[in-house]
């Protein structure tokens, strides 16, 4: 397994030669590389890998000035009553 095998986001199996070949396509920031790829789109909506995205942005644009970040950690779909979660009924 080489480098580029390594899968950076889990929940859109983006690997990391995936995100290196986004990058020499011109994505210069984590939203351009999340739109070219879908890294960060999925069920975590970006909680595992964003903070990988942003670094390697951070180091291809080494000495030019970043803008903050526009990845945005989003809700889940629907909310879920934590009965839901536990398994176990109210009052009971």
């Amino acid at each position: 397994m080489s480098r580029n095998d390594v899968i950076i986001c889990r929940c859109e199996e983006v690997d990391y030669g995936q995100l290196k070949e986004a990058i020499a396509n011109g994505a210069c920031t984590s939203q351009e590389l999340k739109m070219a790829t879908r890294a960060g789109m999925g069920m975590c909506q970006g909680r595992v890998c964003r903070t990988l995205l942003e670094t390697m942005t951070r180091e291809q644009n080494a000495g030019v000035q970043s803008m903050p970040s526009k990845l945005t950690i989003h809700a889940p779909v629907r909310p879920l009553p934590l009965s839901m979660v536990t398994g176990k009924e109210r009052g009971k």
